[in-house]
């Protein structure tokens, strides 16, 4: 979900009379709290250190920091901004937080408070990121951007840090820091997950995310929810990094009037997330390929000697060959090229033809080439046994 359409949600649900806002956010501290032991076997001991900002998020933090008191842990808050200038419902946990005994310290640069935040952080075992939530647009102030520098030192210690909805910092609805952005362990947010919790560097920021049900229902409007679940969506996000540390798959085509399959093949590739994809064609069916391809990269490959030389690239981790592939002397000789590599192969099609033929290039087959074939193809391989009948 976008974080418009979750406001949208929250504010009908309100509007309608059937739910207050500061039930809604008992039940997102209170469910943090919950995520919190679940995921850690019962969240046992060490100084907590809640981090609140001066929204609705802070006052989520402000109730986590009142369960957790209650159930005997040793808490303390620190609050960017003031008590008088959260919104109501927010202002209202602060002074429950205060009337159980607890103390509010502030972050800021005048009583030099942001320095003994950053020190009690520095001695946190468990850190709770709700400075700001899903409705954060713009980068976050210095002060704070000192603080996550202070949260990332804690967990290379070894602290645990829980953002509430998103770290603060990331926007929401695209993946991406605005600026400065906090990291966490695990996210607990609302209801649904939201697009930033997947996409660009969400998922190295948010760890793992725990999704909390508040009693909120149905989207209003026209807002309609996808449901996902996480291990459908995890490894799609490229996140960091750039494209050769996500894989160049080479691809080998046929002559020309033969390069369909190995177009395909290359737009395949991309789709499931391979961060640069090459073609390697005879060098007269390069003009047909380039008028067929955008983001994919063409290379000639004419003979087993001029593969050798692409496959010096050792960034070219992965190698499809077969698809319109002649089973011709030269096409055997690239094929034992690709399997002699040491790269993963993909033999399709001609490929599988050509090791039907040769046995020694059937020797040459390893625990990382995957063989593609169809019925026929399957049977010029091992004979005519039924599929079920022969272990690969």
């Amino acid at each position: 979900m976008t974080a418009a359409e979750m406001r949208a949600i929250e504010a009908a649900a309100v509007a309608s009379g059937k739910v207050t806002g500061l039930a809604l956010m008992e039940r997102a501290g209170e469910g943090v709290v919950a995520a919190i032991n679940a995921a850690w076997s019962g969240w046992g001991g060490g100084p907590v250190v809640v981090l609140c900002g001066p929204g609705n998020n802070g006052g989520d933090g402000f109730v986590v920091a009142r369960t957790m008191a209650l159930a005997g842990q040793e808490v303390v808050v620190f609050l960017f901004g003031t008590v008088d200038a959260l919104p109501e419902d927010a202002r209202t946990n602060a002074r429950r937080w205060r009337d159980a005994g607890g103390a509010i310290c502030p972050i800021d640069e005048a009583s030099g408070g942001g320095a003994t935040a950053v020190a009690a952080v520095a001695g946190a075992a468990l850190v709770i990121d709700a400075l700001f939530g899903i409705g954060l647009a713009r980068a976050l102030p210095p002060l704070l951007c000192d603080f996550a520098g202070a949260v990332a030192r804690a967990r290379r210690r070894g602290a645990k840090v829980v953002a509430v909805d998103v770290p603060s910092g990331l926007c929401a609805d695209s993946g991406r820091p605005l600026g400065t952005a906090f990291a966490a362990d695990l996210t607990v947010t609302f209801h649904a997950e939201k697009l930033g919790h997947r996409l660009a560097e969400g998922p190295a920021h948010c760890g793992e995310v725990e999704v909390v049900d508040i009693g909120l229902t149905g989207p209003p409007g026209g807002v309609t929810l996808a449901s996902y679940g996480p291990e459908d969506l995890r490894g799609l996000t490229k996140g960091q990094g750039h494209k050769y540390g996500h894989g160049h798959a080479l691809i080998l085509s046929g002559g020309p009037g033969h390069g369909g399959a190995a177009r395909l093949a290359a737009r395949g590739a991309l789709r499931v997330g391979a961060g640069l994809v090459t073609v390697g064609v005879p060098p007269a069916a390069m003009a047909e390929n380039a008028a067929q391809v955008n983001a994919i990269m063409l290379v000639e490959v004419a003979t087993a000697a001029a593969l050798v030389e692409r496959l010096a690239n050792a960034r070219s981790n992965a190698v499809c060959v077969g698809p319109g592939l002649a089973p011709g002397a030269t096409e055997a000789e690239i094929l034992g090229v690709c399997l002699r590599s040491g790269r993963p192969v993909v033999a399709d099609a001609g490929a599988i033809t050509i090791m039907a033929r040769n046995e020694g290039l059937r020797a040459d087959g390893h625990a990382n080439c995957v063989l593609t074939p169809h019925d026929a193809e399957f049977r010029r391989l091992f004979g005519e046994h039924r599929c079920h009948d022969v272990i690969v």
